[in-house]
């Protein structure tokens, strides 16, 4: 090529522009709607996975992975996808994929547990699951704060949340076998639930929660008394035999009762936060429902068997009181080597409600002054027999007429009320010693000289019958014909004599000449008991000396 044509070309070809291009290439165009399907994908697998949350219960029974169900009210709202032991092996670990739409019952109170056939006294549940399987129920809660990790029941709740009504928290120091879902009864009506169960072991406590639903929540007020209704009651007291049935339902299952006692002064709203108590009948929940109480010691010389905490202080027939502690412990009572007997120290109390005085302060000073000015003129206790089927005893008050200027003896801050043996023991006494007597006296002696006579009785007694059956062999051997004709002939005799005059006047005179001879022979006689030898020889006696008058 000639050098012509070289410059020609060169001519001929334009010059290069640069220009800089500051966009984004249409190439990266096909990652982005990669990444924005991808992105889709991903939202739409989680969307129709759901929401994850974990539930602890103690043990996996009925539950299996990728079949038992959540439910709310019967609607399946989830299910389980895997079940693993927690971290400690205490208890199971369920993780549950819920659907979308449940995220809003997902509170901090809500609550989850197994429903299976379950039978128990309060009645039979689950049984559509002997067909179904197990599933886990789930009741949505009211607070406001949400969370992903529960803690299931191991029971369905007793009452839902959301119910209307009012919980309360209850004690009882003594012995009560309450459960979870026994009633809570109002004259026989079941209105409320006991819910919670729990045992306080430092104060060896049990104590409750129990629900009273809507409107039976307004019958709770600052004088409401609980107590045990759960089987028959029967008590044994200084008043007798008593039986008390509450209605079929408590008799089977167990429960409680409340209600508000007669004469208990005007209610008022209470705290919230109050504890009730339970007590174990209805007599000592009526017995509690006097707030003041004054105190009163009493030193019991004789036995307190039969004497029991809350037996009734009686003042003439009424009770204005109850028996507190026996056998208290006292820092100015103690026991030292005395030949007295030991007296035994009983805690009572006068309740001012119980004689019809206000319940509060001025009804404690008032008892507290009459007390004190019946204690100067002689009160006296004394423990008397309320029933003799029971044996329980009773504290009675009386005055003692004859001890009218006391002073008043105080032990431990406690006013001393003096005691005295009742009836009962003084009969004791009295018969005691008179069997004392009784047994000093010689009956040894007396026994022996028993024995001798009634064996000369016995010998009086045997010749006695050998007498009488002499004497009947005897009138047996006598002719009676013989006796009654010579009977007869002196019956005879003497009808004559009485009819002849003749024959009496004669007998009338032989008897008169009887009795001259008689008188003319008495001087005779007389000489002849003196001098029986004065019919032979002639009479030595010197005649008697006459005495001659005085001269004059």
């Amino acid at each position: 090529m000639s050098e012509s044509s070289r410059e020609s070309q060169k001519q001929a070809v334009a010059p290069a522009v640069i220009k800089s291009n500051s966009g984004i290439s249409k190439i990266w165009l096909i990652p982005l709607i990669t990444l924005m399907v991808s992105a889709w994908f991903v939202l739409q697998e989680i969307n129709s996975r759901g929401i994850n949350i974990e539930i602890e219960f103690e043990t996996a029974s009925g539950l299996e992975a990728g079949k038992t169900q959540i439910r709310i009210r019967d609607v399946v709202i989830g299910h389980v996808d895997k079940i693993e032991l927690n971290d400690d092996s205490t208890g199971v670990l369920v993780t549950a994929v819920l659907d979308k739409e449940a995220e809003k019952y997902l509170r901090s109170d809500s609550r989850f547990w197994v429903v299976s056939p379950r039978v128990s006294l309060a009645g039979v549940s689950g049984l559509q699951t002997l067909l179904s399987g197990s599933y886990i129920d789930m009741a949505p809660g009211i607070s406001e704060q949400t969370t992903r990790y529960f803690v299931a029941l191991n029971a369905p709740p007793v009452t839902p949340i959301g119910t209307p009504g009012i919980r309360l928290f209850l004690n009882s120091e003594k012995s009560f076998t309450a459960q979870v879902g026994d009633q809570v009864i109002y004259r026989g009506l079941a209105v409320g639930r006991i819910e919670t169960v729990n045992y306080d072991l430092e104060k060896r406590v049990a104590r409750y929660s129990a629900f009273i639903e809507a409107p039976f929540d307004r019958l709770i007020t600052s004088n409401t008394r609980f107590w045990n209704s759960s089987g028959i009651e029967l008590e044994l007291g200084a008043d007798g035999v008593g039986v008390t049935t509450p209605n079929l339902e408590s008799l089977i299952a167990g429960g409680i009762t409340f209600d508000d006692p007669e004469g208990m002064p005007a209610t008022h709203p209470f705290n919230r936060d109050k504890v009730f108590q339970i007590y174990p009948s209805f007599k000592s929940a009526m017995s509690h429902r006097y707030t003041e109480k004054v105190y009163f010691l009493l030193l019991i010389e004789s036995s307190v068997r039969g004497l029991k905490v809350g037996a009734p202080v009686e003042y003439r027939g009424l009770q204005i009181g109850q028996v507190e502690n026996i056998n208290v412990r006292l820092a100015e009572h103690k026991l030292e080597v005395d030949e007295a007997s030991y007296k035994i120290p009983v805690l009572i109390s006068v309740q001012p409600g119980r004689a019809n005085l206000s319940d509060d302060k001025s009804g404690r000073d008032f008892i507290n002054q009459q007390f004190e000015l019946w204690l100067k003129n002689g009160l006296k206790a004394s423990l008397k027999t309320g029933s003799l089927l029971t044996g329980a005893v009773f504290v009675d008050l009386r005055h003692d007429p004859k001890d009218n200027n006391s002073s008043v003896q105080h032990i431990a801050g406690y006013p001393v009320i003096p005691s005295m043996p009742d009836e009962i023991v003084q009969f004791t006494d009295q018969l005691s010693t008179t069997l004392d007597k009784i047994n000093d006296l010689p009956l040894q002696g007396v026994a022996q000289d028993l024995r001798y006579l009634l064996q000369d009785l016995s010998k009086s007694a045997n010749a006695f019958n050998q007498a009488s059956a002499s004497i009947s062999s005897k009138l047996t051997e006598f002719d009676m014909v013989q006796m009654n004709e010579t009977l007869g002939n002196l019956n005879l005799l003497l009808d004559r004599f009485a009819t002849e005059d003749s024959g009496v006047s004669s007998i009338n005179q032989t008897m008169i000449e009887i009795q001259n001879t008689m008188r003319e022979l008495t001087p005779l006689l007389q000489k002849i008991n003196t001098s029986p030898n004065s019919l032979i020889f002639k009479s030595q006696v010197t005649p008697d000396i006459e005495p001659r008058g005085a001269s004059r």
